[in-house]
């Protein structure tokens, strides 16, 4: 059976990478008796996919992996089980039996953050927000495997509030985070910073959820009314 489960990260494990976080649930499995699927070959590793890798630093409560299992087990059980043999800073908080096909790396496409920032005490948040919002092109340059390239993140913010008091605030945006459009909570900043002509330095980043697409409003409700899906709806 394959179980879709989504997870969270806390501060105590905020800086430890992609790499860490997989053979951390792979012991967490061993030591909890759930027997996890392997692939086949001379060097068979456990059946477990993330939806994204996890930078460092970010704190989350949106985080997704599937994980194929050689036994059938209550999700109730799994979810208990799992969590007695996690450590302090990772947590499972829902459980489904995957029953689709979907691959859980290819259907991710946007992120719901938190993210804190300083700025100068005089700036009006509402004027750079809309100043964001208003715009047709904010480019900032972005690293890749082929080295760096400029590129146009305006079309990959979705949606944008914020508050702000003195010196400090947060923003709640969504944003791309799909293969070809993923905006990392720091280049949003720099693009915030670019399109507001104001110097904004980031302080902490939360990601609440990863989303797989929206389901179209019906006929006679609002844009806005649209529903995110996250991969438990999938």
């Amino acid at each position: 059976m394959e179980i879709r489960f989504r997870f969270s990260r806390g501060e105590e494990l905020k800086f430890i990478g992609h790499l860490d976080i997989l053979r951390l649930f792979e012991r967490a499995f061993k030591r909890a008796g759930i027997q996890v699927a392997h692939s086949e070959g001379f060097n068979p590793r456990p059946r477990i996919v993330f939806a994204q890798p996890m930078p460092l630093g970010l704190t989350s409560e949106g985080e997704f992996a599937d994980v194929e299992l050689a036994e059938q087990i209550d999700i109730a059980n799994f979810i208990q089980k799992i969590n007695s043999s996690l450590p302090a800073g990772i947590n499972v908080i829902e459980a489904t039996v995957k029953t689709g096909k979907s691959n859980l790396m290819g259907i991710i496409d946007a992120a719901r953050y938190r993210i804190w920032f300083e700025a100068p005490e005089m700036l009006d948040i509402e004027n750079a927000m809309k100043s964001v919002l208003k715009s047709n092109e904010i480019n900032v340059v972005k690293k890749t495997k082929r080295g760096e390239k400029e590129v146009n993140i305006r079309p990959f913010i979705y949606e944008l509030s914020g508050e702000k008091d003195g010196r400090t605030g947060v923003f709640n945006a969504v944003l791309g985070a799909g293969q070809d459009n993923n905006v990392r909570p720091e280049l949003f900043i720099e693009g915030v910073s670019k399109a507001s002509n104001a110097p904004f330095n980031m302080l902490r980043m939360h990601r609440v959820m990863l989303y797989c697409g929206k389901k179209k409003a019906a006929p006679d409700l609002m844009p806005a009314e649209n529903i995110w899906i996250t991969p438990m709806d999938d």
